[in-house]
C-alpha cells in the first residue's frame, strides 16, 4: 500500500488506536525496506475529533455526505443565477440537513466502537458547511483523510493548508472556466460525476479501514495476551515476596521474644534483689527494736551500785 491507502485506513480508525496503528504501519514499511514511506507514516498527525467524525461519515455514511454536496452544488448554481428565492429555500434546507448529518456522525462513530462527545459537533457542522460552499473543500472532505475541521467565510475559497493527510490536489475552481455561468449550470452533474468517481475510492478506504481496525484489534489482543501472561506470573512472584516477608517477620519476632525474655529475667533479678533489700531492712529494724527493748529493761548503773551495798 502507498501513503494514501495507509492514511485512508488510519484516519477512520477509533481515535484511541490511531497512534499504535500508525506506528505499526511505519514499522511494517521499515521492515519492507521502504524507509521513505515509514517516515511519512510516522509524520502523520492524529486527527481532531471533529475531523475524524467527518472522515467516518465519508466512509460509513457516504450517501448522507453526497446529499450535502449535492445541496451545495444547487446552492452555488442559485448563487450564480442570483435566484434569491431559491437561495432562501435551499438555505433553510441547508441548516436542517447539516445538523442532521452531523448528528449521524456520532451514530457512525458508535457503530465502530468509539464514543465522541457532542462538543465535537460544531466542528463537524462547520466542515460540512465549508464543503457545501467550496468544491475544493468538498474534494478534501471526500478523501476521508481530514486532519482538522474546515471553515468557510461565505462563498470564499476555504483554507485547506494542512487539512488533508497524504497527497491531495485541489480541483480547478469555477473561475478557471471561460464561462462561469455555464460552469455553474454544469455543477450538479459534475458533483454527481465526482461523487461517482470517488465511490470506488471510498469503498477501498472502507476496506482498508476495516483491515487496519482488524489489525489494531489483533495488536490489542496480543498485548492483552502478553499482559495476561504477566499477570499469571504475578501471583507466584507475589507469593515468593510474601513468604520472604513472613520469614523476615518470624526472625524479627524471635529476636523480640528473646529480648523480652531477657527483660523479664532482668526484671525478676531486680525484683529478687529488691525483696532481699526489703527483708534486710526489716531485719535491721527488728534488731534495732530488740536492742532498744533490752536497753529499756536494764536498770541504770547507779541503781545497780546501791543495790550491791545493801
Amino acid at each position: 500500500m502507498d501513503l494514501t491507502e495507509y492514511a485512508a485506513g488510519l484516519y477512520v480508525l477509533p481515535l484511541d488506536r490511531f497512534i499504535s496503528a500508525r506506528n505499526t504501519a511505519a514499522k511494517d514499511a521499515t521492515q519492507a525496506g521502504d524507509r521513505e514511506l515509514a517516515a511519512s507514516l510516522r509524520a502523520l498527525p492524529k486527527p481532531s475529533s471533529a475531523a475524524w467524525l467527518v472522515n467516518v461519515l465519508v466512509v460509513y455514511r457516504s450517501d448522507q455526505v453526497e446529499e450535502v454536496l449535492e445541496l451545495g452544488a444547487s446552492l452555488r448554481k442559485a448563487q450564480a443565477d442570483a435566484d434569491s428565492a431559491r437561495l432562501h429555500a435551499l438555505g433553510q434546507r441547508r441548516q436542517h440537513l447539516i445538523a442532521a448529518v452531523a448528528g449521524r456522525s456520532l451514530e457512525a462513530a458508535a457503530d465502530i466502537g468509539y464514543e465522541v462527545g457532542a462538543a465535537a459537533l460544531p466542528g463537524v457542522e462547520r466542515t460540512l458547511r465549508a464543503a457545501l460552499a467550496d468544491p475544493a473543500a468538498a474534494a478534501a472532505v471526500l478523501t476521508g483523510r481530514l486532519i482538522r475541521p474546515l471553515e468557510s467565510a461565505g462563498w470564499d475559497p476555504v483554507d485547506l493548508d494542512g487539512a488533508v493527510a497524504g497527497p491531495f490536489s485541489t480541483p480547478p475552481s469555477d473561475d478557471d472556466s471561460a464561462d462561469a455561468q455555464h460552469s455553474a449550470e454544469r455543477e450538479p452533474a459534475r458533483a454527481h460525476a465526482s461523487g461517482t468517481s470517488t465511490l470506488t475510492e471510498r469503498r477501498r478506504a472502507k476496506a482498508v479501514a476495516d483491515l487496519a481496525r482488524a489489525q489494531a484489534e489483533l495488536t490489542t489482543a496480543e498485548e492483552g495476551s502478553a499482559e495476561s501472561r504477566r499477570e499469571a506470573r504475578q501471583p507466584a512472584q507475589r507469593r515468593t515476596r510474601i513468604m520472604a516477608s513472613i520469614k523476615d517477620l518470624e526472625q524479627q519476632l524471635g529476636s523480640l521474644r528473646a529480648e523480652l525474655t531477657s527483660i523479664d529475667a532482668a526484671d525478676c533479678t531486680h525484683a529478687a534483689a529488691e525483696k532481699r533489700v526489703v527483708e534486710a531492712g526489716h531485719a535491721v529494724e527488728t534488731a534495732e527494736a530488740a536492742l532498744r527493748a533490752m536497753d529499756a529493761a536494764e536498770p541504770p548503773a547507779d541503781v545497780k551500785d546501791t543495790t550491791r551495798r545493801h
